[in-house]
């Protein structure tokens, strides 16, 4: 599919440097406000884990703003209007869903009925340092979209009206009990591996300890919200605090001082999950090599049914339905495009001639191979590896 009317940046000659395209002379007096360059409508995509990338983004090295040709948003220029556009634009689905933010800082959002002008000289989405924020449902899209190849690289002092550097420092602590700090995904000094770093502009609004720590949850392949193990995840304000804050405690990150903003004084999520009687006779596998035990044992079962598992970080969503299968009671039951998340460690499964069913590792070859995973209720099973698709 070929990229939007308008879209291809050196077709941008005429536009002011930001973004919003030149106005005449007598606008410099203060006489018009009228523009003569092209006009465009900027924005950021989120799920409720944070952002992802735009299929039409203004620059190369910054996938994750969005322009789109004011000209191409029919009228009238509502909230609930403007929202089905992007999702159209973008190949995303289900925009009566969707919510509208502007300013990033907002708490609130806009309501559908609200009107925004795309043809006032500044406004919300008239650039990109004030985008609209568009959270949608999921990332996938319904199709696929041509991006230009030729995009400009964007500055690093870009100014987006957020702290002077926009980062956010933590640290993620395991819920296995041994206190010990886990390598951050994010992580930047070679000295200090636990210490992770992501863009506050990430985050998705509204900006909310819960927002920071499902987006803290995403770039370290946590379990995320919806997740039966998720609601035992804390976040701390910092390494001196004695409570955790609450998921609907108002973060600002427009100043120089929030939360995490200082490097030696990072956030803290910790994963506090609780150890019941039910975890107990459930205890994680972690360290287990299944192939020690014996087919069609306890002790093998009991392996391969564990609840919470601190090591399935891996996120994956399921390519088709699975059903319960009574003759196959360890394979997962799901919905398509339901996340889920493995151990990464291969598996094959194998019938046997009474119809039980048993498990041996992949150096032992068998007809279906795969991985244990656990779905959005928590529950652990066997999902084909012809219907995991990795993020």
């Amino acid at each position: 599919m070929s990229p939007l009317p308008g879209h291809d940046h050196t077709s941008s000659s005429t536009a002011s440097s930001d973004g919003k395209g030149d106005t005449d002379s007598a606008a410099k007096g203060g006489k018009s406000t009228k523009r003569t360059g092209p006009s465009y409508v900027y924005y950021r995509l989120y799920t409720k884990l944070g952002a992802f990338e735009s299929n039409h983004a203004l620059y190369h090295n910054d996938p994750f703003i969005g322009r789109i040709p004011s000209k191409l948003f029919s009228p009238p220029h509502t909230v609930a209007s403007i929202k089905r556009s992007l999702c159209k634009f973008e190949g995303l689905s289900e925009p009566d869903k969707a919510l509208v933010f502007t300013p990033l800082s907002s708490p609130a959002l806009k309501e559908d009925s609200a009107r925004l002008s795309l043809k006032a000289p500044s406004g919300p989405g008239l650039s990109e340092h004030d985008p609209i924020a568009l959270i949608v449902e999921s990332e996938k899209r319904t199709k696929e979209v041509m991006q230009s190849e030729k995009l400009p690289e964007r500055s690093d002092d870009t100014d987006v009206h957020y702290g002077k550097s926009c980062r956010l420092y933590y640290r993620v602590y395991s819920s296995e009990g041994e206190g010990d700090e886990e390598k951050a995904k994010t992580s930047f000094d070679e000295s200090d591996m636990s210490l992770g770093r992501i863009n506050a502009v990430f985050i998705a609004p509204p900006h909310t300890a819960g927002s920071l720590k499902a987006c803290i949850a995403k770039a370290e392949g946590l379990v995320t919200p919806g997740h039966a193990l998720y609601k035992d995840m804390e976040l701390f304000q910092d390494m001196t605090s004695d409570a955790a804050m609450n998921d609907a405690d108002i973060i600002s990150f427009q100043g120089d001082a929030y939360p995490g903003s200082d490097e030696s004084d990072p956030v803290a999520l910790v994963n506090a999950t609780t150890t019941t009687a039910t975890d107990q006779k459930a205890k994680p596998t972690s360290g287990k090599v299944l192939g020690r035990y014996p087919l069609d044992t306890a002790a093998t079962n009991r392996a391969l049914s564990d609840g919470p598992d601190s090591k399935f970080t891996k996120r994956a969503r399921l390519l088709y339905t699975l059903g319960n299968n009574k003759e196959a009671s360890a394979w997962l039951s799901g919905n398509k495009d339901e996340i889920v998340y493995t151990d990464e460690v291969r598996v094959s499964k194998v019938y046997l001639i009474h119809g039980g069913i048993s498990f041996l590792f992949c150096f032992v070859t068998m007809s279906y191979e795969g991985n244990m995973a656990i779905n959005s209720k928590g529950e652990k099973g066997f999902v084909f590896k012809g219907n995991l698709a990795y993020d």
